[in-house]
């Protein structure tokens, strides 16, 4: 009777590492494709700046603006949001409010962290959803945007789901080593709660 069970435990460990190193190798993965597009983005604000600095300039010496720099700016704004948004969540970097979590027990914070990914993640999945139904509507027609100049707008209307879909597959791993550290596979503790105030 005492072997089944040992078996199943056995095999229950196992079926959890396979996912470990699953998890693991995305990890590494999204960690890599997430360096890139902070990258991107991080250039993409230092052409608004440069861009803007200039037609600025231009058009208070000479009064004469460089056609396009508004509608460039449009699309370079979706770049640095949604590029960069995986990796702020990966350093934690979004506005968070941990004054209730501090005055739990750690093992509650964790699972009150745990539900605040999960509601996260199902609100990123629906935008990214609703935004990537958008964007292949946009790329069907190809839409451009109107202006001084004329833009194709459609890839920028895919930055927002990939943004979305890639920031969902974080706070899978998030959830993930919150479930790792309520089950004593990593250390019980929430790093993010001592970064501030102690």
């Amino acid at each position: 009777m005492g072997q089944p069970s040992c078996v199943n435990a056995d095999h229950s460990v196992v079926l959890y590492e396979e996912v470990e190193l699953i998890m693991i190798f995305f990890s590494r993965w999204v960690k890599k494709v997430c360096m890139a597009f902070s990258a991107i983005a991080g250039a993409s604000v230092a052409l608004m700046i440069i861009s803007t600095t200039i037609d600025t300039t231009l058009r208070f010496t000479i009064n004469y603006p460089i056609p396009g720099v508004f509608e460039l700016n449009e699309v370079l704004l979706v770049m640095v949001v949604y590029l960069g948004i995986t990796w702020t969540q990966i350093e934690r970097g979004h506005t968070r409010v941990i004054l209730m979590l501090r005055k739990l027990p750690i093992r509650w914070a964790i699972k009150l962290d745990i539900v605040c990914w999960i509601i996260c993640f199902l609100f990123l999945a629906v935008l990214g959803l609703q935004t990537g139904k958008e964007a292949l509507r946009s790329y069907q027609i190809s839409e451009f945007r109107w202006g001084a100049v004329q833009m194709p707008i459609w890839w920028a209307k895919a930055l927002v789901p990939l943004g979305c879909w890639l920031t969902c597959l974080q706070l899978l791993m998030d959830i993930w080593v919150d479930i790792s550290r309520l089950k004593g596979i990593l250390p019980l503790d929430l790093p993010e709660m001592r970064q501030i105030g102690d």
